[in-house]
């Protein structure tokens, strides 16, 4: 019997030898050259401050679950399973016990633990702290009462209890942000150990060398190595992209765009994706002419055709945004919601508000952080209610400033550009709407008891995400009668690869599995069966 289970592994080897072989056979060997445009001051997951720097760091570091935008919910990472408990005040989180860091030591529940503390720590973005501020002790460690986060328990070594002040269902989705990425803040290097499919090799101004991880737990990564050149210009990026010195581009002049999807060449090596990120523009609803006139609120959401600003200005590169929750996230509705392009209908409710065709309502100040694209929609919005009789000044200001009269509430009229921090509609929702959050991240003012009980009762729901949407959905209607908010557009990501990149995705956060992409030789055809070689 010995000798007959013997012969099975051998043959179950060497067929899987077999596969290997002939599928690295396909993969070139060279560095994956890729562009990115932009400033990278730190790799380190707590003190990560741009999409640029959190989409090369996520090459070496990673968390406990990743969201799958396919089937709209969280799956495993670097954690196996979690649960919530019976009253949804805690949740514990196992991990699998085959994960080690770059420098070979074995990762832990002390290692995430104190990866956390040492992030929240570290990190000087208030929206990266306040993650962490419905764990019971983040406050006490926040104002330095305390040295660790007593909410963070370990159980033992694959197994960590996180514990709540108050029921927090979305916390969960609140890990796949960087903060919560894990790094060996024990190994005293400048740039921590991380578990993800890369290396860090090299870090210069303007060039980052990244090696495969040949330990990776889910396998042998595709690409030898990773050769990151950052620009300043992106003229001067996609330059060097058309000169075929690149693989991968990350960041398109706008006014190229449309010229790459016309050309036969490139507009099948363009991926455009929507991503959870939105251009708005905010009302004060403490202050006229908004306060208490919910009419003249939805009669501007009405009065602004959002292609024709997407087409003249924005080079294709948002799509039109109708409500609060965008595409791709749990609670997104696809069929007609929210606020389309009607100008009869603006111009109806702007009589109903007491403003017939603008009449006695007095010129709406615009304002934004100064910047020409930013100034293009002001001016356009400026354009298109004048079409109604309704006088617009625009108001420039520049970025420190603008952002103090943000949390001030000092202005009435004003750009959001709204990123999620977590993919899941919370993220908008409670971050913008709920009134506990008014100068934080709720800069319209807005106070509405009856979303602010549904939102709390979202977040209460661990055990349904079908009822947890339902109340999110909920919560998302009423918003959107309230109308605090012109609402325009979704983002898009427009990136550009070489012929020679296969699988390579952006999801939704505007984020690549760097352990999935690969680089064929030329002369190689898609090979279909590339995952399942790589699996052990």
């Amino acid at each position: 019997m010995g000798s007959i289970a013997g012969l099975l592994l051998l043959i179950v080897g060497m067929i899987y030898t077999h596969r290997l072989t002939s599928y690295t056979a396909k993969l070139d060997p060279r560095p994956f050259n890729a562009g990115i445009v932009g400033k990278l001051e730190s790799l380190d997951p707590a003190v990560l401050s741009g999409h640029q720097e959190q989409l090369v760091a996520s090459a070496i570091y990673e968390g406990l679950v990743y969201y799958d935008e396919n089937s709209g919910s969280l799956k495993p990472a670097i954690a196996k399973s979690w649960k919530y408990s019976a009253d949804g005040k805690s949740l514990t989180i196992y991990l699998r016990n085959d994960v080690k860091f770059h420098n070979g030591k074995k990762l832990t529940a002390h290692d995430v633990k104190g990866s956390w503390e040492r992030n929240f720590a570290s990190s000087k973005e208030w929206s990266n702290i306040s993650l962490f501020l419905t764990i019971l002790g983040s406050n006490e460690m926040l104002e330095g009462k305390a040295q660790d986060i007593s909410g963070i328990d370990i159980i033992d070594n694959r197994t960590i209890k996180i514990s709540f002040t108050e029921a927090n269902s979305a916390f969960l989705y609140m890990l796949a942000n960087p903060i919560f990425w894990i790094a060996d803040g024990d190994d005293q290097v400048d740039f921590p150990p991380g578990t993800g499919p890369y290396i860090l090799k090299q870090k210069q101004d303007k060039n980052i060398v990244l090696l495969r991880n040949e330990k990776y737990y889910r396998g042998l990564p595709c690409l030898s190595s990773i050769n990151i050149s950052i620009f300043e210009d992106p003229e001067q990026a996609f330059g060097e992209y058309k000169a075929g010195k690149l693989d991968y581009l990350d960041s398109i002049p706008l006014k190229e765009i449309k010229n790459l999807k016309n050309d036969s060449q490139y507009k099948k090596l363009l991926i455009e994706k929507a991503l959870m990120e939105t251009y708005s523009i905010g009302f004060n609803i403490n202050k006229e002419p908004f306060a208490g006139n919910y009419l003249l609120r939805r009669a501007l959401n009405y009065a602004i055709d959002r292609e024709v600003i997407i087409d003249s200005v924005l080079g294709g590169s948002y799509r039109s945004a109708r409500a609060v929750i965008p595409a791709g996230i749990n609670g997104y509705r696809k069929e007609a919601f929210g606020y389309s392009y009607n100008l009869e209908k603006a111009k109806q409710l702007l009589e109903e508000a007491g403003y017939p065709m603008g009449e006695c309502l007095k010129p709406i100040v615009l304002s934004y952080n100064n910047d020409d694209g930013h100034q293009l929609i002001a001016e356009s919005i400026a354009q298109q209610l004048g079409q109604i009789g309704i006088e617009v000044q625009i108001q420039p200001m520049e970025w420190d400033y603008y952002i103090k009269q943000l949390s001030k509430l000092d202005m009435v009229c004003f750009k959001i550009g709204w990123k999620a921090d977590y993919p899941d509609a919370d993220s908008f929702l409670y971050a913008m709407y709920h009134s506990s959050k008014q100068g934080v991240s709720n800069f319209t003012g807005y106070h509405n008891p009856q979303v602010d009980k549904i939102l709390d009762a979202s977040r209460a729901e661990t055990k349904s995400l079908q009822e947890r949407i339902k109340l999110l959905k909920r919560a998302e209607e009423i918003i959107i009668d309230d109308a605090p908010c012109l609402w325009l557009f979704q983002k898009k990501s427009a990136v550009l690869l070489s012929e020679s990149v296969n699988s390579l995705t952006i999801n939704n956060m505007g984020m690549i599995d760097w352990f999935s992409v690969e680089l064929l030789k030329s002369s190689t055809e898609e090979n279909n069966d590339s995952p399942d070689a790589r699996k052990v």
